[in-house]
This record gives structure tokens, C-alpha cells and sequence, in this order.
């Protein structure tokens, strides 16, 4: 549809020419019609609407339009010569067959019914899939006119063959008041054509089911204010149909070339949308492609990979990924050591779908893993117990028809993965700890394979799960510790971890920033000692005190992080300045938080934005309920309303290095923290009232550099 031509719109209001004067307030009398006479003013101002997504008015006969005769054959020109998408809006009356068919017709303003049904103009459209007629939208503001929206041969056509829709003012065996229908519809068109509502732009169109949500949300609040309840009616949809594709009303934000909804932004995504679309929803290899490239905490998508050291661990798992050593193997280590970029770069070199497209992530590497068609795997962030076993199932060949009656459990998996002849399969669970209920997980799905995949040299499937260390994996991790199928990133030597925290930090340096000019290079390594000095301890020269011990957040994260504070400053071609910089790099996640908060500007709200965030479920919190939460996390703010509109929006445009974004079903962008780190910090401490340095505290005395 992205190549229609043309959009047109027949807008018709029909007053009545007689009748009691009484108005449409309250149900009419029996005896006569009300005269609706502002019906004309509000099918102008559809057009007015209208034309903001593209629209041109049709013709309008000289006289008599809205006439029984003429109403119908202006309706039904414009479905036969019409090109491209019609819109057709009638506000009037209507009124259903009292005998026979019971068909849905408009009352003329001569107070006849038209000749044909509005049955009649579907049929019009969809018996005839030969002829070029036009794809159409009804918006009828009429009594009754959920009868065109529900006929049981309409509802009967798959909704991808259908070239007609219809949304009705009311139900079939109701009334409709006041010309709500058409008032809403036009207060919702202005909304999204000036940006009050919106939804992601990746999307070229606002999906016609959500615009139809905001319309009868907008009804409601009429009716409550008005009186007389009225509730829309809309053409029936299998509950699994999209709209997103109908070409009725284009998305004024759409960017063309921005991101599919399974890609986030960033360099090199684009060319993975067919691989990330046709992978199981659970497996979430945007989570592990962003992770692996090492570039989340700049915002610079996958068109780099900036994966450095543990190679003794690669060593390990690329022996794993290729069916080599034991069957069971478990990554931990504290938040943000790196378990998730570990897996990933490793998932993505190891995967079919992802191996080929995202090369520039794992060719580097010491130790890469070859292609691997028996993978399955799951993020299993926010999935519960039955989503997870789920997904293991369908990537492992399992049928809807195949799920035991009270859902795939460990015994099951086994026996389907046996089922399958040749090599085990592979799984990779990542994010345990952040599962709904991770101890059910643990011991009612993960435990039971670990024991077996350790023990049965035959079993049907190898696994590899990511956790941090708590009490809900730690039966896992005690299991696999036994069995020497441990791998702790929390073991290596600070030597180690400086050596790759410095590659990588230079890395990072090089690419797209002043550090990688002429002349900067060696800022650029005095800067990237520094914060590796520090956070490892490697030749820091003012080191924590002894028995501080390591720090709580991953490294890597931490230094992430500051090096995108560090990028918003003017660079520092002095040598020695650019360590000193790197050595005010915070040793704590919170504190680090606190620094860029603090820099950014944006004051309190930020934080209340972030804040709500970090309370976000599943793929993530949408725009108009962060209004209401960050309001509870808003000094001063009144209890009884929501933060406004625009500023919640520049929060989230503020905060976007610090996001992850999805796209709902329905079109609506939603938002959540990238890091669960973060997530956890903002809960403990959503105010701020941990404190922490506003700006890094630059030594006095020059300090040496790596030698």
C-alpha cells in the first residue's frame, strides 16, 4: 500500500427539512426527526481534518447532495470511480428495515430512505475484487449503524482480502446523539496531526484499530460530559489480525528508513529485520545483538562490534556452542560484568539468522563458535515460567498440538528435543534473575535439565543459562559449580580486566569522536588508562582504600556510560588533563547516575521519568501511563493529574541514551530502562537522596600514564 495515489473524501451531513424542532439531545420523538441542523458543519470539519493526512473533498453535486437520490448517487459514484483510498462519512439519521432484510439505510433530508442500503455500498466494493475499487473507510454517525459493521458475511472475509472498513457511531439496536461520532473523529485526527497523539514512527500509518481506540475513548468522555451513554461500533477482526498496514491515515511522525518495531535505531540494524521478524518473539535478538556489539551505552546500534577480553571464557563457550565439554554450563557475575554481551556476541556468531548479518560483531574474536541450526534461545527478561518452556518448545520443532495439556515442563522438552534425530540442541536461557518468579524457573524447569544434561551423556539438548548470583539461581549455580560447569566473570584478574577494559574504551574513542583525530590519539589512551585505572585499581594512582574490594557494577557498563558523559564535553588535547578526566570516573553505578543527571540540565524530571521507568513490565512503559507514574515521583507535583504531555516527552528524548524502545501491537511506542543495573537503582533510590558527585572531581597533581 506504501505506493497508493490518491485519497479522496465524501463527507455528507444531512439536516432534516422538517420535523418537531426538538433536538437530538435526548432520543427524538416517535412522530418525527430531529433536524440535526449542524450535521453539514461537522462533515466539514472531517474534510477540514481529513486534509491534514492528504485528503481532497470529491466534487459536491450543486444542490440537493444530502437529498435520498442524490446522497446515494454521490456514494456510490465515488465508489466506483474512485482510485487509491476513499473516505465516505454520513452524520444523519439512520434507520434499519422493519421488515425483511433489516439492512441499514440513510434518511434523505427529504425524510426518504436513499435506494440503496449501506449493506449495498459494502457489497459494492467487496463482490467485485476484480474491478479497481477503491480501499474504503465508512464513518457513519448514525442510529443503528453498527449493523454495516457487523454483517456475518463481512465478518466471514480474512481481514487481509477485505477493501472496506467500517466504524459506526453506535450499535446496531442503538441510538446515537449529538454527532458524537463525527465531533470525536475530528478532535482525534487534529490530535495526531499536531502531535498530542502519536504512535512509533516506524510506522508509515497509525493502525486504523488504534486511531478507532482513541475515537471511542473520545465518545465516552462526550458521553459522561453529555449524558446518554454511547459506545462505537467497528468491523469484527480475528483478536490475532493487524491493522498497521491499512494506508488510511499516514503517520505524520513516520521517518522513511527509521527502524522496523524489532529493531531500535542505530547503524546496521536495518539489514537484520528479516532475520529478526521471522525468529521466535521470546528469543529477542535485539537483546543480544545490542549487547554483544558493546555500544548500547552510546546509542550506537550494531554497526560496530567493540567486544574485548575474556578469552579464556570464549575459549569455554565456543566449545559449548559447538557441542564440545559439558552439556551444562551457567555465566555469572555482578550487574553489568558483561554476561549478556558475552552471550550475545557468541548467540550471534552461533545462530543461522544472525551469523552472516552481524559478522562485524563477532570476526574479531579469539574464539568464535561455528554456525549452529539446532539453537534455541530466550531472554527470558519479564517472562514467566510457561513463556519461556513456550518458546524453548517452538524452537525446538514443538506444534501447538504437541503441549501437554498442563504446558511443556522439563520432562516434555527432553522428550520432544529426543524426538528430533542428530545433534542435540542447544539452549541459551539469558536473564534468569530477571524472569517473572525466577525461582519457579529455576526449579521446576532449569534445574531438572541441568541435572539431566550433566548426567545423560544422551539427552536430547545441551544447556547454557545467564543469571546473576542470588537466591533464586543459586541451586542452579551450586549444581553447576559442583559439576565444574561455572563460569564466574567476577573471577578474573584485575590485570585482566584493565587490559581489556583499556582495548575496549579506546575502541570506543576511535570511532566517530574528536579522540580519533590526528593528534588525539594519545588523549585518547591517557583518557581510556584513566577510567580503567581506576575502576580496576591497575596503576591508580589514588587507589580505594584497602579491603574496599571490586566494585558492585560491572566495569564495562560503568565505563560505558561515563565515556558517553565524557563525549558531551569539549575533548582534551592535553594528555595529561584527558587522565586526570578518566580518573574522575565514578567507581559506582549510583553515583555515576547521579553525575549525569545532575550534567544533563533537564532537572527533576528526568529523574521522575527514569524513575517510572524503572517500574516498566514486559517490552516496556507507554507515553501516556510514564505521564501518570513519574507524576508520583515529582516533588510538588499535585496527586490528582498526570506530568504534561510535552514535558514527559522531553524528558524521554533527554533520557535517550538511557532507554530501550518497543513498539506494542497497536502502534504505541513504549519505553524502558536498557540496563535492569539501572532499573534497580532507580527503584531503591528514585529521588536522589543517595547523592553523589555533580561534576568529576579532577585530581590536583598530574597522575602518570600506563608506562
Amino acid at each position: 500500500m506504501a505506493g497508493v495515489a490518491a485519497r479522496s473524501v465524501v463527507a455528507i451531513g444531512v439536516p432534516q427539512s422538517g420535523g418537531s424542532g426538538e433536538s437530538e439531545e435526548g432520543p427524538p420523538a416517535l412522530d418525527a426527526l430531529a433536524p440535526l441542523l449542524e450535521a453539514p458543519q461537522h462533515a466539514a470539519s472531517i474534510v477540514a481534518a481529513l486534509d491534514g493526512f492528504g485528503y481532497r473533498e470529491r466534487p459536491r453535486p450543486a444542490d440537493d447532495a444530502d437529498h435520498a437520490d442524490r446522497l446515494t448517487e454521490q456514494v456510490t459514484e465515488a465508489l466506483g470511480e474512485a482510485r487509491g483510498v476513499l473516505v465516505v462519512h454520513v452524520v444523519g439519521h439512520g434507520d434499519l428495515a422493519r421488515k425483511g432484510s433489516g439492512h441499514l439505510y440513510v434518511i434523505g433530508r427529504d425524510g426518504r430512505r436513499v435506494e440503496e442500503s449501506v449493506d449495498s455500498w459494502i457489497s459494492r466494493v467487496e463482490d467485485h475484487p476484480e474491478e479497481d475499487r477503491p480501499l474504503t473507510l465508512l464513518i457513519l454517525d448514525l442510529c443503528h449503524s453498527g449493523a454495516a459493521a457487523s454483517l456475518p458475511w463481512h465478518q466471514s472475509m480474512r481481514p487481509e482480502r477485505r477493501r472496506l472498513w467500517v466504524i459506526a457511531a453506535t450499535a446496531r439496536d442503538s441510538k446515537a446523539f449529538d454527532c458524537r461520532l463525527s465531533r470525536a473523529t475530528a478532535t482525534v485526527l487534529r490530535r495526531y496531526r499536531d502531535d498530542e497523539l502519536r504512535v512509533d514512527d516506524s510506522l508509515p500509518y497509525l493502525p486504523l484499530e488504534t486511531v478507532a481506540r482513541e475515537i471511542d475513548r473520545e465518545v465516552a468522555e462526550l458521553s459522561a460530559v453529555e449524558g446518554y451513554v454511547q459506545e462505537i461500533d467497528v468491523s469484527r477482526i480475528p483478536f490475532t489480525a493487524r491493522l498497521d498496514h491499512l494506508p488510511f491515515f499516514p503517520n505524520p511522525r513516520h521517518r522513511p528508513g527509521r527502524r522496523d518495531r524489532t529493531a531500535p535505531a542505530g547503524a546496521g540494524g536495518e539489514e537484520l529485520l528479516p532475520a529478526l521478524e521471522s525468529l521466535d518473539g521470546a528469543f529477542d535478538a535485539w537483546h543480544f545483538l545490542s549487547h554483544g556489539s558493546g555500544a548500547e551505552p552510546l546509542g550506537r546500534g550494531v554497526g560496530h562490534g567493540y567486544f574485548h577480553g575474556r578469552r579464556q571464557e570464549l575459549r569455554t563457550l565456543t566449545g559449548w556452542f559447538d557441542g564440545h565439554g559439558k552439556a551444562l554450563r551457567v555465566v555469572t557475575g555482578k550487574p553489568g560484568a558483561g554476561k549478556s554481551a558475552l552471550l550475545g556476541v557468541l548467540v550471534c556468531a552461533a545462530h543461522p539468522l544472525l551469523r552472516g548479518s552481524s559478522r562485524q560483531l563477532w570476526t574479531g574474536l579469539a574464539h568464535r563458535p561455528a554456525e549452529n541450526d539446532r539453537l534455541a534461545v530466550v531472554h527470558a527478561r519479564r517472562r514467566t515460567l510457561a513463556e519461556i518452556a513456550d518458546s524453548v518448545a517452538r524452537q525446538l520443532g514443538g506444534r501447538d498440538g504437541d503441549r501437554p495439556e498442563g504446558g511443556w515442563g522439563a520432562d516434555s522438552l527432553l522428550r520432544l528435543a529426543g524426538s528430533r534425530p542428530g545433534r542435540p540442541y542447544s539452549v541459551v536461557i539469558d536473564a534468569l534473575d530477571e524472569a517473572e518468579r525466577p525461582q519457579d524457573v529455576t526449579r521446576a524447569l532449569l534445574l531438572p535439565l541441568a541435572r539431566t544434561v550433566a548426567q545423560d551423556a544422551g539427552a536430547g539438548l545441551r544447556l547454557l543459562v545467564g543469571t546473576r548470583e542470588d537466591p533464586a539461581s543459586a541451586p542452579l549455580l551450586a549444581s553447576a559449580d559442583a559439576e565444574g560447569a561455572l563460569t564466574h566473570l567476577d573471577r578474573a584478574t584485575p590485570e585482566e580486566v584493565y587490559e581489556a577494559l583499556h582495548a575496549y574504551i579506546v575502541d570506543l574513542l576511535a570511532v566517530d569522536t574528536p579522540y580519533g583525530r590526528v593528534g588525539m590519539v594519545e588523549s585518547a589512551r591517557r583518557l581510556a588508562h584513566g577510567i580503567a585505572a581506576r575502576l580496576t585499581g591497575v596503576g591508580d594512582p589514588d587507589p580505594p582504600p584497602t579491603g574496599a574490594g571490586p566494585l558492585d557494577w560491572g566495569e564495562f557498563l560503568v565505563a560505558g556510560l561515563y565515556v558517553r558523559q565524557v563525549l558531551e564535553r569539549p575533548a582534551e588535547p592535553d594528555p595529561g588533563a584527558a587522565e586526570r578526566l578518566g580518573h574522575a570516573v565514578p567507581r559506582d553505578l549510583p553515583s555515576l547516575l547521579e553525575m549525569d543527571l545532575a550534567r544533563s540540565g533537564e532537572g527533576p524530571l528526568l529523574r521522575s521519568v527514569l524513575a517510572a521507568l524503572a517500574h516498566a513490565q514486559g517490552l516496556g512503559m507507554p507515553e501516556r501511563v510514564v505521564r501518570h507514574v513519574a507524576a508520583a515521583f515529582t516533588p510538588g507535583h499535585p496527586d490528582d493529574g498526570p506530568l504534561p504531555t510535552g514535558e514527559v516527552r522531553h524528558a524521554l528524548d533527554g533520557a535517550r541514551f538511557y532507554l530501550r524502545r518497543d513498539v506494542e501491537v497497536d502502534g504505541t511506542t513504549l519505553y524502558r530502562l536498557f540496563h535492569e543495573s539501572l532499573a534497580e537503582q532507580l527503584r531503591l533510590d528514585p529521588l536522589g537522596t543517595g547523592g553523589g558527585p555533580a561534576e568529576p572531581a579532577e585530581p590536583s597533581e598530574p597522575a602518570g600514564g600506563p608506562g
